[in-house]
């Protein structure tokens, strides 16, 4: 029964997208402008598409042969259903990049600024709705019709399929737009195409680690759940399923109640809908706990996490660049130079640390106390579980943003209200908050994933002055810096490449034909784990996890409001660097624990 549910919300979100996206194309206003706008960002989308196929291919079958040679065959059959899971999921939604941002435009400059909105929402809601319920077929496939112990065998390399191509996609699309913000010459357009299939890779690869999670901690629930419980380890493995499938129906309803407001309060109404998606989920979470696992606690389990969540993105506005922290602290460009705004902008971001952190520990502590380590994954079930209307969040600032631009360009001299003013608007005030979600979302599955690394390796005692642990954890906190340090020269080289072939010709074609120096990060991203294995053994891995994920998160935070100069290195790019490494701990735990290390 319980599959046969998941399977129908699964299609309902599927369908819901595919209405979304019918609807959408019949909101673009046809002129020359629009044709023109649409026919160019449907370049830049093909253009992105194009570069990478043959690389992902060739990186994705690598991983797959070591996996064959030194995990098992039947991991790396899994390994590459859940990488080929991952991509069908972004493909599908990334399709409305095209419409979502022309559909926006065109109607903001028709005059009709509410729809314009709502228009940019909801096509942002069908990557959300794609990626998730994709995701939950796969899922589900893998946790019901698998053993436990069969599912608990091979969960860690169908998590680290799905990551390696968010890593890939993600990265990819960030470096792409980045690139095009730093070419464009001033009559022209930013691209926003690889930010928003970024932003869908990050959110599905979130989503399906969680869930993996919690299957690989599902013998703690038992184990912690007292001598009067009778529910079973496979119960626990398959319950955050129902969780996510409620998650899909009630991020539906919560995405319908946004209608579009305009001039003072543009991105009004977003809190609405996710407030109302969180309570349909927390009840359909606390129901289900008492049905199949005999108590509420799992619920609320579930219900701390999306607090958490809720409460940081809310938190967050006040540090965004239309917020009141930046308002009164950040000095006028104009006055000051580019330079020193850079700086008070990476403090403000730096100081937002406290905020999701103190909520998010909290909620984390709290899950932990009803539910040990079962309870950690069940929170970071519930932020993902909001994954659909949370992606719609932050696809909406990337969509209204693009719309801006493209607006500015088609209507330079509207009058007041400006159709391109309001948008951007609307897009600085939902920024900070979609991007907390999905910060919140990747720290809460961090911790979730050591956890399970530690349960996985038998919970060995830690040591912080031993030579295993301490050289893992200074691997884990370096490797942070150095991979922002690589997704930035990324971007700048790949932002070379561009400007000299903008500056001959606006021939897409000319535009770009590689994305450069990505290599040596996802080289890096590989590497960098196994060798904290190979130096310290199942206990240079745990503490190179912890490490990593606790530095990680403050930097996330700290970029994620720190301005348009540094935000491009954070959740979608920086977390989900990490989130990949802590997959490679869980796939290769096993080698580790039989093998030992050098110290």
């Amino acid at each position: 029964m319980l599959k046969i549910v998941t399977l129908i919300c699964a299609l309902i979100g599927l369908l819901t997208a595919i209405s979304l996206e019918t609807w959408l194309r019949s909101r673009i206003v046809r002129n020359e402008t629009s044709a023109e706008s649409y026919a160019e960002v449907k370049s830049r989308n093909s253009e992105f598409w194009s570069i990478q196929y043959v690389s992902l291919l060739l990186i994705v079958a690598l991983l797959a042969v070591v996996l064959f040679v030194f995990v098992g065959h039947l991991n790396a059959a899994v390994f590459l259903g859940g990488a080929a899971l991952c991509f069908v999921s972004v493909v599908t939604g990334a399709s409305t990049v095209v419409t979502g941002s022309i559909a926006s435009s065109s109607t903001a400059v028709s005059g009709d600024i509410r729809n314009a909105l709502k228009t940019a929402y909801r096509s942002s809601a069908v990557m959300g709705l794609s990626v998730s319920s994709i995701a939950l077929v796969g899922l589900g496939v893998l946790f019901f019709f698998l053993k436990r112990d069969q599912l608990i065998d091979l969960v860690a390399s169908f998590a680290l399929g799905a990551s390696l191509v968010s890593l890939m996609i993600g990265l990819s699309g960030t470096a792409f737009s980045g690139a095009y913000s730093l070419s464009v010459k001033s009559n022209d357009f930013t691209d926003y195409t690889g930010m928003f299939i970024g932003s869908g890779a990050d959110h599905v690869e979130t989503y399906i680690l969680s869930a993996c999670s919690a299957a690989l901690l599902s013998g703690v629930a038992v184990d912690t759940s007292g001598v009067m419980s009778t529910f079973t380890a496979t119960s626990a493995a398959r319950y955050p399923l129902i969780v996510m499938a409620g998650g899909i129906i009630a991020s539906i309803i919560g995405i319908m109640t946004y209608r579009g407001y305009v001039i003072k309060k543009p991105a009004a109404g977003l809190t609405i809908g996710n407030i109302i998606a969180a309570v349909l989920i927390a009840a359909v979470a606390v129901y289900f706990s008492n049905d199949l696992l005999q108590s509420y606690i799992y619920g609320v389990c579930v219900s701390l996490g999306i607090l958490a969540a809720l409460i940081s993105g809310e938190a967050s506005k006040a540090y965004s660049i239309d917020g009141a922290v930046f308002k009164r602290f950040l000095p006028d460009v104009k006055s000051t130079g580019v330079s020193q705004s850079m700086i008070y902008s990476l403090s403000i971001g730096m100081i937002s640390v406290l905020i999701p952190a103190v909520f998010t520990t909290a909620a984390m502590i709290l899950a932990y106390n009803y539910a040990s380590f079962y309870g950690i994954a069940l929170a970071a079930v519930g932020i993902n579980s909001m994954a659909a209307v949370n992606s719609a969040v932050r696809g909406f600032s990337i969509n209204t943003a693009s719309a801006s631009e493209i607006a500015s360009v088609s209507d330079p001299e509207a009058e007041s209200p400006n159709p391109a003013d309001v948008l951007l608007t609307a897009s600085v005030r939902a920024d900070s908050v979609g991007k907390t979600y999905s910060g919140v979302a990747a720290y809460v599955t961090l911790v979730a994933m050591y956890t399970a690394l530690s349960v996985v390796a038998n919970n060995p005692a830690i040591n912080l002055l031993s030579t295993p642990v301490f050289t893992g954890i200074t691997i884990g906190a370096v490797i942070v810096f150095v991979c922002a340090g690589l997704i930035i020269r990324s971007i700048r080289i790949t932002s070379q490449v561009l400007r000299a072939r903008l500056s001959d010709s606006h021939d897409p074609e000319k535009r770009i034909t590689a994305l450069r120096g990505l290599s040596p990060l996802f080289i890096i991203a590989f590497i960098a784990p196994l060798t904290a294995g190979a130096a310290g053994g199942v206990n240079g891995l745990i503490s190179f996890s912890c490490s990593a994920s606790v530095t990680g998160m403050c930097v996330i935070f700290a970029f994620n409001n720190a301005g348009r100069y540094f935000d491009r290195i954070a959740t979608e790019t920086l977390g989900t660097v990490i989130k990949f490494m802590l997959a490679v701990t869980l796939v290769f735990a096993p080698f580790f624990m039989k093998f030992g290390g050098i110290f």
